[in-house]
């Protein structure tokens, strides 16, 4: 039995029944209904691979995501592309990949068969190979957060020079003088950072000022927060947090020895991470990226690629957006 017995029974194209499966809001409610009973009866059960293999869309993008599994930045990104696929008719597949030497190419043969275009978050495990592999395998893919831009690739992005200019000019314009700088790694690259740094400095400058100390949280809320006492001891006034896990755990480390925030010490994150099933005890004044916008415009491209053909940029950026909490 295949997918042409049950159209065949229903009475109707199998490109209806495919839609059927997929959930697909193209199709009326009467006959998604009428084809969904010969379904039941007929005991069909569809060959994702068989169908891609034949021509036919799967209505399902793949996601793989090079960060922690654990990451709410991420998880927070994950949710809202399914949300997104679910209501243009399109399902998810998920993965998670770390081994940063080797990429994601096991993940992306995994998925191949099974979807019909790719999503690689972060940069923590995806190299050029792995993107121009998707290319030549002519699938839309879609990279977000990411520094690689390859023709044949859709690449989103914040301006983060331009946030890290923000932040500085928030804090500034705020009336503080000894501002901090806590750096995501000391060692390692961390591209993101180092675009933040660059805007963050830029700004200084502009204003005729420097930064006061520069502390190293390593993108980790742990050693952050283990950062208070030098913190503290610096005698600043406030100080800019790469990320907002940063921010978060030097705000710990500070509430748990009293002191007020912000009067004695501002903090200022950037990420604006969203938290589906938990609440912070801080308000985070922090530079927002545009999350649902971006993921929204990621996931319109690709369908609109795998439907009609229709071209995507190779780069878009999104810029960031001052979120006034109660920490600066």
């Amino acid at each position: 039995m295949n997918i042409i017995d049950v159209a065949k029974e229903a009475g109707v194209s199998k490109t209806t029944v495919s839609r059927v499966l997929s959930n697909s809001k193209l199709v009326k409610p009467e006959t998604k209904e009428k084809v969904q009973e010969v379904i039941d009866r007929l005991g069909f059960v569809p060959n994702t691979s068989a169908q891609k293999l034949a021509g036919n869309k799967n209505y399902v993008i793949g996601i793989i995501n090079g960060s922690t599994i654990n990451d709410p930045f991420y998880g927070y990104v994950e949710e809202r592309i399914a949300l997104e696929c679910r209501n243009r008719g399109y399902g998810v597949i998920y993965t998670v990949a770390r081994d940063k030497m080797v990429g994601c190419d096991r993940e992306i043969s995994m998925f191949y068969g099974k979807i019909d275009a790719y999503i690689i978050l972060s940069d923590e495990c995806v190299q050029e190979k792995d993107v121009e592999k998707v290319v030549h395998m002519r699938m839309p893919i879609a990279l977000f957060k990411s520094k690689i831009v390859k023709n044949g690739a859709l690449s989103v992005n914040v301006d983060n020079e331009q946030g890290g200019y923000m932040a500085a000019k928030y804090l500034l314009e705020k009336g503080h003088k000894k501002i901090g700088y806590m750096h995501g790694r000391r060692l390692e690259n961390f591209d993101e950072g180092n675009e933040r740094a660059a805007g963050f400095m830029r700004a200084m400058q502009d204003y005729g000022k420097d930064i006061a100390v520069h502390f190293y949280g390593n993108r980790k809320f742990v050693d952050s927060y283990h950062l208070t006492e030098e913190v503290l001891s610096s005698n600043v006034d406030a100080v800019f947090c790469e990320t907002d896990l940063m921010a978060y755990g030097l705000l710990q480390g500070l509430a748990e020895k009293g002191v007020a925030i912000p009067e004695r010490l501002a903090v200022l994150g950037f990420d604006n991470i969203k938290f589906s099933n938990y609440e912070t005890q801080f308000s985070l004044s922090t530079i927002g990226q545009p999350l649902e916008e971006m993921v929204a415009y990621v996931v319109e491209s690709l369908i609109n690629k795998i439907e009609n053909d229709q071209p995507y940029n190779k780069l878009k950026l999104f810029e960031t957006n001052i979120v006034a909490g109660k920490t600066v």
